[in-house]
């Protein structure tokens, strides 16, 4: 059974050695990290709209407990440091991303372009969801 995690990284990393050969291997790590925390967010977003996850803390009061203006950046960078640091001990840490090379070779499907735009289209709609339902918009 594939690993679609893995199947994703080896793809995105392949894909970008293919197009980039002389630059690091490691700069795809920060644009979908990036995404990735964009979709918790939203994710989060969902929750608080539904009233499933209430905070008193923040927009999201995950992690920071002041200010008015500084949780809704801090919140992201700390979800953002968070998922990178664990995309970074998954993935390329000690150059694993060479056994997923060899595991899952290049394929004609696009698994980190198909990811990377569904997951940038779920935090669009997201926010203009809750923006139109909430009446903010």
């Amino acid at each position: 059974m594939k690993n679609y995690y893995y199947l994703f990284w080896s793809d995105a990393v392949q894909r970008f050695i293919k197009h980039h050969p002389k630059e690091k291997v490691t700069k795809p790590l920060f644009l979908t990290s990036w995404i990735f925390t964009l979709a918790v967010l939203s994710t989060m977003l969902w929750l608080k709209y539904f009233h499933v996850y209430q905070s008193k803390f923040g927009a999201f009061g995950i992690f920071t407990t002041f200010g008015e203006k500084i949780p809704i950046l801090l919140e992201m960078v700390v979800v953002f440091l968070l998922i990178y640091s664990i995309n970074y001990v998954l993935i390329f840490w000690r150059n694993r991303y060479l056994l997923f090379i060899d595991r899952y070779p290049l394929g004609r499907f696009n698994h980190s372009g198909f990811v990377t735009i569904s997951m940038l289209g779920y935090f669009l709609f997201t926010i203009f969801l809750y923006g139109y339902l909430s009446g903010q918009m």
